[in-house]
């Protein structure tokens, strides 16, 4: 019998096989529909903006996040391929490759046991995909990793478009050129678990980032770059469109590496609630770049004694 992840994997691939050419356009559509005003004055007014995803709903992300916990099961129980996995990401981040990304993140973080931070995270990118299937052939015949990384890939193919077409509406079109003629995509998968708590918000080191979908959308909080924060400034955003099995809502916010065209980036956090929770986040980097020493406004302390 197949697992769950498989069942969903095959619906997933025969989904996106049909549709792929459809998602940029009814994506690049819907965000043009979507800017009642100038995206610079939509991010200094409210923060973000909602785009509504009618390609990938809940059936999508789910098989996404049951191959993700069929993945972090394969590791917890086999370290040594975790250690393989780590070994690979090292040396991913010493090639020419890691600078088109200008981060160091990627690969298999578990924090699952560490108080607090409570959480299982992955950075994927097409590079580091490839970096490791050529360069650590073994990895090619472990099913639980291959599943997750091909749906990695299928969920985060649309974003291009969709960064590209905000850039564009920014008037920042050259932002991510680049030889790979694409914009450098990282995509995080994140399963939280119930006694994850966040003390502070904090700002993406990111040019731009897509929260494509939450298990639980309310536990979100975000805030308006402001000039100072309290805790009440923060609340979760009024979506115009729900997670449903034909769609999903999408949040797309500014991070800190447009600051010098004025855009400045969106604090947020995710608030305790009590429940395994997950997420999935693409976030459009820039190729070689460091980013310069920016005193962001301070942000609040949600720790309650």
């Amino acid at each position: 019998m197949l697992s769950l992840c498989m069942q969903k994997r095959l619906f997933l691939t025969r989904v996106l096989n049909n549709s792929r050419f459809f998602i940029g356009i009814l994506f690049v559509f819907a965000f043009q529909i979507l800017f009642a005003l100038p995206l610079a004055e939509q991010f200094r007014q409210v923060g973000y903006l909602e785009i509504c995803n009618e390609e990938q709903g809940t059936e999508t992300f789910d098989s996404l996040y049951a191959c993700f916990d069929e993945f972090i099961e394969f590791l917890q129980i086999n370290p040594i391929w975790a250690q393989k996995l780590y070994i690979a990401k090292e040396r991913f981040i010493r090639s020419k490759e890691r600078n088109f990304y200008s981060t160091n993140f990627f690969g298999f973080y578990d924090e699952s046991i560490r108080k607090g931070r409570n959480q299982i995270a992955f950075y994927y990118s097409t590079h580091f995909h490839e970096f490791i299937s050529s360069q650590y052939r073994e990895f090619n015949q472990i099913p639980q990793m291959k599943r997750f990384f091909e749906a990695c890939s299928e969920v985060q193919k649309p974003c291009e478009n969709l960064f590209n077409e905000a850039v564009d509406e920014l008037g920042l079109k050259t932002i991510f050129d680049s030889t790979y003629g694409k914009p450098p995509i990282l995509f995080k998968v994140i399963k939280y678990f119930p006694s994850y708590v966040a003390t502070r918000p904090h700002y993406d080191g990111t040019a731009l980032s897509l929260l494509l979908d939450s298990t639980d959308h309310q536990s979100l909080l975000l805030s308006a770059y402001q000039p100072s924060y309290n805790v009440d400034d923060f609340s979760s955003p009024q979506r115009k469109y729900s997670r449903s099995q034909k769609q999903t809502s999408i949040l797309l916010i500014p991070g800190a590496f447009l600051a010098e065209f004025a855009i400045y980036p969106t604090p947020h956090i995710v608030a305790l609630n009590g429940i395994i929770r997950y997420a999935a986040v693409a976030f459009a980097m820039r190729a070689d770049y460091t980013s310069p020493k920016i005193d962001f406004s301070p942000l609040p302390d949600f720790l309650i004694e």
